[in-house]
């Protein structure tokens, strides 16, 4: 994957967060016992855990790395950190010690888990550095009050379209001018979907076209979706895996079927399948009582059962990159773009007949193609040609 590939190996590699940077590093140099950790914090995909790779290369210090996600409980926190923090290095050198995604740790602080990695920072030889994307998410207010807290705030674009540029020169594939500056835009300011973008569209092509870029679903149709799908199949908590679907601009039912299309391909263990698909059932089963009962109070959870079932239904996560798909079923009944401005179109008529907002007008479509059975008179109120209601009813 690109995003290893080409990830900073040093503090001059690393694009942007200058300030920070340097605060790292006057940080690092001038640590004694005793000294406060670092708390660096900012959203998904800033680059993280790149920085601290670059700052112990910088230091020429070991990092011993640990996943506060991964590694929840007290007992697994002191065989797995705790030694780490009081051993000197393998080679006698000086250590460096990560603790990644501490807010990523779930409710009633993990049996322990919070407070004995308090323990740990109280008590540590070496300099630690804890991540979060939310440094004020409650769970961690105690860590948060022992730290010294840096926050990274989103990559710019010029220095992401910088960087994709590199990547498009070392690679040898050739790019028109505004291309990486396209994917770069559309990236939110997260550096690592930016390079997984440019690999979806560039592998394998000799050169990079502006055209070819805006071919690609824009990042406010599909990204959104897919950094959804991330959040649930790259956590083992419920609480990460709630958010997914928090501000997502998809209907339950059309997050269903992306889940459903894509945990073959996330999920390799028969039973963490076999319990995925037992939780994308119960949601279906909701699904189909919301539209035969008109009941949308319901439609939580299709939402809860497709992304928090789905995210604990495996016993740890899988590492590597997967490329997610669109759902077949959702193709075979018009994924083109042309389906999707038709979908655009009817939102916005009936958005502005029924003062709704486009977004709940999709939502609610299987509930109105209902009515429009029921109702004579109702297409004509709402203005739509035959071709509309036709879409509406198939959809």
């Amino acid at each position: 994957m690109w995003v290893q590939k080409y990830r900073p190996e040093t503090l001059e590699e690393y694009r942007g967060a200058s300030s920070e940077k340097e605060e790292l590093k006057e940080w690092i140099e001038n640590w004694e016992q005793g000294d406060k950790p670092v708390l660096l914090h900012g959203q998904a995909g800033t680059g993280k855990t790149s920085l601290v790779e670059a700052l112990a290369n910088y230091a020429d210090y070991e990092l011993v790395e640990t996943n506060a996600s991964d590694v929840r409980t007290k007992k697994k926190l002191k065989s797995e950190l705790k030694e780490a923090t009081r051993q000197a290095s393998f080679f006698g050198g000086k250590k460096l010690i990560l603790i990644d995604e501490v807010d990523g740790m779930s409710g009633n602080s993990d049996r322990g888990g919070v407070k004995e990695i308090g323990t740990i920072v109280d008590e540590t030889r070496f300099p630690i550095i804890m991540t979060a994307n939310d440094a004020y998410d409650q769970s961690i207010r105690s860590l948060r009050n022992k730290s010294k807290e840096i926050k990274l705030d989103s990559v710019h674009t010029n220095s992401i379209a910088a960087h994709l540029r590199d990547i498009l020169d070392e690679e040898g594939i050739d790019y028109e001018d505004g291309a990486p500056k396209r994917i770069a835009r559309g990236a939110g300011g997260q550096m690592r979907s930016a390079i997984n973008d440019l690999q979806a569209i560039a592998l394998g092509k000799d050169k990079l076209t502006v055209d070819e870029v805006k071919q690609q679903a824009s990042r406010d149709d599909q990204q959104e979706i897919f950094d959804s799908l991330k959040m649930v199949f790259k956590t083992t908590t419920a609480k990460t895996a709630n958010r997914a679907t928090q501000n997502l601009d998809e209907d339950a039912d059309t997050f269903l079927q992306w889940i459903r299309e894509n945990v073959p391909r996330e999920y390799k263990r028969d039973e963490d399948l076999a319990r995925a698909y037992y939780w994308i059932s119960e949601a279906d089963l909701f699904n189909g009582r919301i539209r035969r009962r008109m009941n949308w109070k319901l439609m939580k959870y299709v939402f809860q059962f497709s992304s928090v079932g789905v995210a604990l239904a495996k016993d740890e996560k899988y590492s590597g990159w997967t490329k997610y798909q669109y759902p077949s079923k959702i193709r075979r009944m018009g994924s083109s773009r042309g389906a999707r401005n038709k979908l655009d179109s009817i939102g916005s008529k009936m958005g502005e007949k029924l003062h709704m907002s486009k977004k709940d007008v999709k939502q609610d479509l299987p509930m109105f193609a209902d009515f429009l059975s029921h109702y004579e008179g109702l297409q004509n109120q709402l203005q739509l040609d035959d071709e509309e209601v036709e879409f509406i009813q198939d959809y």
